[in-house]
């Protein structure tokens, strides 16, 4: 296993899930999404933002296409918060899995289970969707949706040219 797929070792860092304004949050994310380079631009990304409830929350969702054939579906929560006239927002709950078109699975991340602030990460060989590793996680270990972009392209390096 790649030593730099172990993100429990991460030291102590500002929070990066942390509150944000609105406009700053999708902007950023717009760039990120735009700029990636493991992004397979041939096929639009569906991820759309989904207000519930006038300010309560909104969610992420939908599905992005990556090189070498690599489906990430991303299912994140925002909560809301208004200070000074301004929407905040921060991430409150997060499920990002990753698999092949053959279904075998790369990774997973989450925090899905119901009062519990542990974060999982579970990581699959690509060319037989065992998996290989998992640890769990504290807030400020777990990833950006651009960070798991990053690990999906080097959990996937085995596979190079068979696109």
């Amino acid at each position: 296993m790649d030593a730099g797929l172990y993100r429990s070792s991460l030291p102590y860092r500002r929070d990066p899930h942390d509150w944000n304004t609105w406009d700053h949050y999708e902007s950023i994310h717009h760039k990120r999404i735009d700029e990636h380079p493991f992004i397979d631009r041939s096929r639009p990304h569906t991820l759309t933002f989904t207000e519930d409830a006038p300010g309560r929350a909104i969610d992420l969702t939908g599905l992005v296409y990556c090189h070498r054939g690599v489906v990430l579906e991303v299912d994140k929560r925002l909560e809301t918060r208004y200070i000074g006239g301004l929407r905040k927002v921060r991430g409150i709950s997060y499920r990002y899995a990753a698999w092949l078109p053959n279904g075998h699975p790369v990774l997973r991340y989450h925090n899905i289970h119901f009062y519990d602030d542990d974060y999982h990460h579970r990581v699959f060989d690509p060319r037989t969707g065992e998996e290989v590793f998992y640890e769990t996680l504290m807030r400020h270990q777990f990833p950006t949706l651009s960070e798991v972009i990053d690990e999906i392209e080097v959990v996937t390096r085995a596979l190079e040219g068979q696109e």
